[in-house]
C-alpha cells in the first residue's frame, strides 16, 4: 500500500472500498511495535480509525497523532476525526493544536478554523465537569450562599459551550465543491450538562432573595450568555439574521410547551426571564435597567429577553412602543413569538401616533432580501404580515386602515389561510429558506377510520382545487399522532405516500401519545430505500430533531438506513 497526496477534496481507498484480503494485509502491515511509525508513512484515510481499533492494534489515542497532522489539508480527515471524537481526550488536542498552529498559514482558512473547533470539542468531551459543578454549587445555593465567587460558578454551568458531532446524513456534494463552513463538515451545538436544566436551577434558587442579589445573579448570567453567543456567532452558527441555533433552542423566551425537548441555550435563558421576573416585582428600577441594556445588544436573542420583558407592565408603555419602534425590521418577524406576546398586552397603553408607526412596520414586512431569487418572497411577506395582522385582530386591537386593507387584500390572495389559535402565535416550522403555511383544518377526515384515513386523504387531495388547503397537512398540524396511525395502516398495504410523510415528519407539533415517537422510527427504519430516498431530507431533518429521546436501538438502525439512502441517486438529478 502506497501513499496517495490527498488535496482538500481528494480521496483514498476506505474501508467499504477494500476486500477482506487487503484489510488483513493492511493489518499485517500496521502490526508490531513502530504502529505509529507505519501510520505515518502508510498514510491511510482516517476511515479506517475505528477498523484499527476493531483489530486491536491502536494501544492510546497518542499512536494517532502524526497521522492525523498527516491529513491537517484534507476535508474527508476532519469528517472521518469528528466521526470518532470518541477516541480522543484533551492531551491529543494540546498536541494537535501546537502541530496545526505551525502548519496554520500554509492551510485554507476553512480547515484551520474546522480543526480548531475538533480540538475544542477534544479538550472537553471527557471532563463532564459541569455536572460535578453543578452537584457541588446546589448544596451552597441551598445554604444561600450567593458570594460573587458562587454566583459565577452558576453562570458558567449554564453558558451553552461547543459541542460538535457527526451529522446525520454528509450532504453529497459535487466533486469539486469545497465546504464553505465548518457547519459543512461537523453537526456544530451548543450545550450545558446533560440532565440540568432551568426548573433545576430555578427550584435551587430562592424566591425570597432580595433584589440586588437577584440583580447580580443576573448580571453574571448575562455575561455568560453573552460570551456563548459571541463564540456561537464567532463559529458561525448563530446570526441576527436568518433563523440560527438560538430559534431552535428557545422557541419562546417565555414558558410554553414548545420549549420543552430543548437544550442549549433554553436552560439559561429562560433561568434569565424568569429572575427577571421575580426581580421586576422587587424593584422596578434595576429590572428596567436590565430591558434598556438588552434592546440594545448585538444579539437578537438578548433583544427577545427586552421583548419578553416589555410584555410586563413594570416596563413604561414608552419604552415598550419604541423598542417596537426602533428594533431591526427583521426581529419584528424573526421573534415574531415574542412580538406577538408583546402587541396584545400593551397595545392599548400606546398612543396612536406610536401605534401607526408599529403598524407601519408591521405593513411593510420583512426584508425582500431574506429570500432566494426564484422563491416566491412575495407570498412568504404576505404570510408574516397576516400572521401578525390576523393576530391583533383576534385581539380586537386597531389597526387603523392601511393595515386592514392589506390583511384583506391577503385574505383575498390566499382565502385558504386562516389565523392560528391564539397558543400558536408567532410559532412557526421553518423549511428551507421559507415558512411552512398553516394548512386547512381537516373537517372531512373527523369521521374516518384510522384505517381509511390516508386513503380518503389521498381522495380528497386528488379532487381538491388548487386553491384549497391540504386536508391532511391540517390533520398533521392539529393531531400528528392520528396521521401516523393512518400511515401505519397505509403502510402495511404497500401505500408510502411521499407528500404525507414529509408533511408528517416535517411537523413540529408535538406527539400526545408517547408511543407515537418511537413508532415513527421503527416505521422509517422498514420503509424501503426506493421510497425513503424520495423524502430523506424531512427523514434526517426528523432525525436530528429527535436522536435525544430515541432508544439506541432505535437511533442507530435508522442512522445506518437513511444513510444508505442518501446514497441512492434519485431519477430528478440522474443527469445532473
Amino acid at each position: 500500500m502506497t501513499r496517495v497526496d490527498e488535496g482538500i477534496t481528494g480521496a483514498r481507498r476506505t474501508p467499504a472500498d477494500s476486500t477482506e484480503f487487503e484489510r488483513e494485509q493492511l493489518r499485517f502491515f500496521l502490526s508490531g511495535d513502530d504502529f505509529a511509525v507505519k501510520l505515518h508513512d502508510l498514510n491511510p484515510s482516517l476511515a479506517w480509525l475505528p477498523v484499527f481499533n476493531d483489530m486491536k492494534l491502536i494501544e492510546n489515542e497518542r499512536q494517532l497523532i502524526a497521522w492525523i497532522q498527516n491529513n491537517f489539508g484534507s476535508v474527508e480527515a476532519i469528517r472521518e476525526v469528528v466521526a470518532n471524537l470518541a477516541f480522543f481526550g484533551p492531551d491529543t488536542a494540546t498536541f494537535l493544536k501546537t502541530r496545526l498552529d505551525a502548519q496554520a498559514a500554509a492551510l485554507p482558512p476553512l480547515l484551520v478554523k474546522s480543526w480548531n473547533l475538533v480540538f475544542r470539542h477534544m479538550r472537553i468531551a471527557k471532563q463532564g465537569f459541569a455536572r460535578v459543578e453543578w452537584f457541588d454549587l446546589l448544596p451552597q445555593l441551598k445554604r444561600g450562599e450567593h458570594d460573587n465567587v458562587t454566583l459565577e460558578r452558576l453562570a458558567e454551568v449554564l453558558r451553552p459551550k461547543l459541542r460538535i458531532t457527526k451529522p446525520f446524513i454528509w450532504r453529497e456534494q459535487p466533486e469539486d465543491k469545497v465546504p464553505e463552513n465548518p457547519s459543512d463538515l461537523m453537526s456544530i451545538n451548543y450545550e450545558i450538562e446533560e440532565g440540568l436544566s432551568s426548573s433545576d436551577v430555578l427550584a435551587a434558587w430562592p424566591r425570597d432573595a432580595d433584589a440586588n442579589t437577584d440583580a447580580n445573579l443576573l448580571r453574571y448570567l448575562n455575561a455568560a450568555l453573552v460570551a456563548a453567543l459571541a463564540d456561537a456567532t464567532d463559529v458561525g452558527v448563530e446570526s441576527s439574521e436568518g433563523y440560527s441555533t438560538t430559534d431552535s433552542d428557545v422557541p419562546s423566551i417565555a414558558k410554553h410547551s414548545q420549549n420543552e425537548y430543548r437544550s442549549g441555550f433554553q436552560a439559561i435563558v429562560r433561568v434569565v426571564a424568569e429572575i427577571w421576573s421575580r426581580l421586576a416585582r422587587k424593584s422596578s428600577t434595576p429590572a428596567i435597567a436590565f430591558v434598556e441594556e438588552w434592546r440594545h445588544s448585538d444579539f437578537r436573542l438578548i433583544r427577545r429577553l427586552a421583548l419578553f420583558a416589555a410584555a410586563d407592565k413594570v416596563v413604561p408603555a414608552a419604552l415598550a412602543a419604541k423598542m417596537l419602534i426602533d428594533l431591526p425590521i427583521g426581529d419584528l418577524f424573526l421573534s415574531s413569538v415574542e412580538v406577538q406576546r408583546l402587541i396584545p398586552e400593551r397595545w392599548i397603553e400606546l398612543d396612536e401616533t406610536q401605534q401607526d408607526a408599529i403598524l407601519a412596520r408591521l405593513c411593510e414586512g420583512p426584508p425582500r432580501g431574506w429570500y432566494r431569487e426564484g422563491t416566491d418572497g412575495d407570498r412568504a411577506i404576505d404570510h408574516l404580515r397576516y400572521d401578525a395582522l390576523s393576530n391583533m385582530v383576534r385581539h380586537d386591537l386597531r389597526i387603523g386602515d392601511k393595515a386592514s386593507r392589506i390583511l384583506r387584500q391577503i385574505q383575498i390572495r390566499y382565502p385558504q389561510w386562516m389565523p392560528k389559535p391564539p397558543e400558536q402565535a408567532g410559532f412557526r416550522v421553518w423549511h428551507e429558506s421559507g415558512f411552512r403555511d398553516r394548512a386547512a383544518e381537516p373537517d372531512d377526515l373527523t369521521n374516518v377510520t384510522d384505517e381509511n384515513l390516508v386513503a380518503e386523504a389521498q381522495r380528497i387531495v386528488a379532487n381538491a382545487s388548487f386553491m384549497e388547503g391540504s386536508k391532511w397537512e391540517g390533520l398533521v398540524l392539529k393531531d400528528p399522532d392520528r396521521a401516523l396511525r393512518g400511515l401505519s395502516f397505509a403502510m402495511k398495504h404497500g401505500n408510502w405516500p411521499q407528500e404525507f410523510w414529509q408533511q408528517l415528519l416535517w411537523s413540529r407539533t408535538p406527539y400526545l401519545d408517547q408511543g407515537t415517537e418511537p413508532h415513527v422510527a421503527m416505521l422509517l427504519a422498514d420503509c424501503p430505500l426506493d421510497v425513503l430516498v424520495t423524502f430523506t431530507s424531512a427523514a434526517a431533518a426528523w432525525l436530528d430533531e429527535h436522536a435525544k429521546t430515541l432508544s439506541a436501538d432505535l437511533l442507530w438502525p435508522l442512522w445506518d438506513h437513511l444513510a444508505q439512502a442518501a446514497q441512492i441517486e434519485t431519477p430528478e438529478h440522474a443527469h445532473e
